[in-house]
């Protein structure tokens, strides 16, 4: 006998939407957006090779006839320093580059609009217009060291949070410009480099993949001490978008399976507890 009391939302009920799988996979390893990033990426090397230091002792005015002897004067007379070698440091340097180049790729492009995310946001882009297909699509760009091998990354890549937007899609997070669930595409832009301390850039060999996220994700966290998603670590294999799963559906079924353990969120715990009453208010 069916009862008149109105159901509790559940977590359950809160899962990715179906549709989001069949985009992914519907788009195969192309899309207007993906080609777009791959195109715009596909000769970029980072130019920021130093710190400018402007107090330089030297006589005035300072001339160059060519970037080059640009450099070249600034590093003899003082006033460019070398990059910080610490690997969180040189990837924001590369990020805030790549971000300013597309930024400006979009301004030339017609049909395609682009909303830029904080530094500790999510995405780092969120891009739309018919270019692209209409809705939203977030990009969110990696930078990666090589290890000493130089066939693997020194760290794995973290792709999400696992416990808060990702685990819970249609929740609106404050570190995520909108409900995870609502991004027709989810793309990854990965530069990876090889760290060399003797030269004052630090960054040689650097090498841009662009995948859908799901693509270069691995069955691993990328933090022993954090709720992030790992990509994989083998380069030949990231650069080819071969991760560990078969399928989108395959990669989400895997992270958001209760056996993952996340630990629970305070700001998902008060986001769940108003959904669950907007409801019961039904």
């Amino acid at each position: 006998m069916a009862s008149g009391r109105k159901r509790h939302a559940s977590p359950q009920a809160l899962s990715y939407p179906q549709r989001r799988y069949e985009a992914a996979q519907g788009w195969g390893v192309s899309s207007p957006l993906l080609d777009w990033l791959r195109k715009q990426t596909s000769s970029w090397t980072p130019s920021i090779v130093g710190v400018f230091r402007e107090d330089a002792v030297h006589p005035w005015p300072l001339t160059a006839n060519s970037a080059k002897e640009l450099r070249t004067r600034l590093t003899t007379t003082g006033h460019l320093l070398p990059l910080p070698a610490e690997p969180a440091a040189l990837a924001n340097v590369m990020e805030i580059e790549l971000r300013k180049h597309l930024l400006e790729a979009v301004a030339l492009t017609r049909d395609a609009q682009v909303a830029e995310g904080t530094e500790r946001s999510y995405p780092d882009l969120e891009f739309g217009g018919s270019l692209f297909g209409n809705g939203f699509r977030a990009v969110d760009i990696k930078c990666a060291r090589r290890n000493k091998t130089r066939t693997a990354l020194q760290n794995r890549i973290a792709l999400y949070t696992g416990n808060t937007y990702f685990l819970w899609p249609q929740l609106k997070f404050s570190g995520i410009r909108r409900p995870f669930g609502e991004y027709e595409e989810l793309i990854s832009v990965v530069v990876m480099y090889t760290f060399e301390p003797d030269v004052p850039e630090r960054i040689t060999d650097v090498v841009v993949a662009v995948h859908e996220t799901w693509r270069i994700a691995s069955r691993a966290r990328a933090s022993a001490t954090r709720e992030y998603i790992g990509s994989i670590g083998n380069i030949e294999n990231l650069v080819a978008g071969r991760g560990d799963f078969n399928s989108a559906k395959d990669f989400y079924d895997y992270w958001r399976h209760s056996t993952r353990n996340w630990k629970k969120s305070p700001e998902a715990e008060r986001l769940l507890r108003r959904a669950i009453d907007a409801k019961r208010d039904e």
